[in-house]
């Protein structure tokens, strides 16, 4: 987003809980923002109930000054970002958002050293009808002309402009494919007794890190690709990248969001030791075939364990991703009290997530990324960790990428992008089902102060001729 610099390298360098903190301040400075709005309709410029919400709105603000020197907010497809964090609106909120872009303003930049009346003023020149501020020569113009010098206006950002350069040597789909690739070549080898190659993994890790940080949701849609016939590589690269995108959603730092994926990758490298009969039973298993299966966790600790160049936090991650946050699950440790790794507790959702929304041998029906979503806040406190498991919703939202929703228009959306409001995501309205379909919608957009299309029910895919993963790929 366009805005102070110095501003958008203090965000990146925030945790998690400290982008929470800042995202809340800039909310209630918007709301503050859309109060002094509502006041200069009702009252005079002197009127104290308008000067209080001036010096209301300078309060907030100011307290974002303390590490900027401008607080930039921005309006994009119905979304509110301050900086770069994305900002929930409730509707009220949302119909000021629609009434300024109506103007042909797509952001506003508080400058530090405002007063309270270049505000009053802006809230005024804010009353004019959209016609009559292009005639006058525009928002800019009429803010000069009002001696409003720390009040800057932007125009109107669309989703996606100038991202052509920002592009990677290798589209998300390549590296997606190099991490099957590569985790293919670490499980044979293992499987054959040879030196396993860790750099290669590091490399792939440290790309899909770079991709993820430029654009969570194009490589993480692609965790719904499924495949049945190798199920076991492309569910550890999926692991990979949904624990790697959430260890970038808490802002943990780069080479531990690397270290994450690696982990991930490696979280099952243990079931090489399990017989293939075993592997590909259709039926229940045995008691006996059962607790074969349980060890698979000690003997992926006992094969990385002596694999240079992965990090010790694989190998802890392969041991404990089926112990559960209650101190039950397997492998049992011998002390119930010791706390899990964090990666650990992430891989564990990571694996959980991909395998419910999987066909495997045993289990050959996928159960929709929304009803997986559910699951894990049913287990969440007892199975995973509740604060983990939370954020993780928050992060793939309640109707995850690849979901199909049925609108209120009649339409039907495959959800591409994830938005702050969990209920409304951006979809991509769907006609012939071929993956030929182009035309994105965000279901935060407004008209006439009302939501244009809600989510009403979610698609079952195999109720409709659709192939989720061709728009994906």
């Amino acid at each position: 987003m366009p805005g102070g610099d110095k501003g958008e390298q203090e965000g990146q360098g925030l945790s998690f809980f400290q982008q929470q903190q800042l995202v809340d301040m800039a909310k209630k400075a918007f709301q503050q923002f859309v109060g002094l709005l509502k006041s200069a309709t009702l009252y005079p410029p002197a009127h104290p109930f308008l000067l209080g919400s001036a010096e209301q709105l300078l309060l907030c603000l100011e307290q974002l000054f303390t590490k900027r020197n401008e607080a930039s907010f921005h309006f994009v497809d119905g979304e509110l970002f301050f900086e770069t964090f994305s900002v929930s609106m409730e509707e009220h909120l949302a119909r000021t958002a629609e009434d300024v872009t109506k103007k042909g303003i797509g952001g506003i930049t508080f400058q530090q050293g405002l007063k309270r009346d270049e505000l009053v003023t802006f809230a005024y020149l804010m009353k004019r009808d959209p016609d009559t501020v292009s005639a006058q020569g525009g928002m800019e113009t009429l803010l000069h002309q009002g001696g409003v010098r720390n009040i800057a206006v932007h125009a109107i950002l669309l989703r996606g402009a100038g991202r052509e350069e920002q592009q990677q040597e290798k589209k998300p789909l390549e590296i997606y494919h190099d991490g099957v690739e590569a985790v293919k070549e670490v499980v044979h080898a293992a499987v054959a007794g040879k030196a396993l190659n860790a750099r290669r993994l590091q490399s792939i890790s440290h790309t899909m890190v770079d991709n993820i940080l430029d654009n969570r949701d194009a490589l993480v849609g692609l965790t719904s690709i499924k495949s049945y016939d190798e199920y076991t590589f492309v569910h550890s690269v999926n692991v990979a990248i949904l624990a790697m995108a959430l260890g970038a959603f808490l802002s943990l730092k780069r080479s531990q969001i690397a270290a994450l994926g690696i982990a991930g990758m490696l979280h099952d490298i243990g079931k090489v030791s399990i017989p293939r009969e075993i592997i590909n039973k259709p039926e229940t298993l045995t008691d006996q075939e059962w607790n074969i299966v349980k060890y698979h966790p000690v003997e992926g600790a006992l094969i990385l364990s002596g694999l240079l160049g992965v990090g010790r936090l694989a190998m802890v991650s392969a041991f404990e991703h089926h112990q559960q946050f209650d101190g039950k699950g397997y492998p049992r440790s011998g002390d119930e009290d010791s706390p899990l790794h964090p990666f650990s507790k992430i891989v564990a959702i990571a694996d959980t997530y991909d395998a419910i929304t999987s066909a495997r041998v045993y289990y050959r029906i996928e159960t929709p990324p929304g009803e997986a979503v559910k699951l894990l806040l049913h287990r969440r406190g007892f199975h995973f960790d509740p604060v983990l498991v939370k954020t993780f919703v928050n992060m793939v939202g309640l109707f995850p990428l690849g979901t199909l929703l049925r609108l209120s228009t009649g339409e039907i959306g495959l959800v591409i992008h994830q938005t702050r409001d969990l209920l409304r995501p951006r979809v991509l309205l769907l006609r012939d089902y071929d993956g030929t379909e182009k035309e994105e919608v965000s279901l935060l957009e407004m008209e006439s102060g009302r939501y244009k299309r809600m989510a009403v029910s979610t698609v079952d895919p195999r109720e409709i001729p659709i192939d989720v993963n061709q728009y994906f790929q």
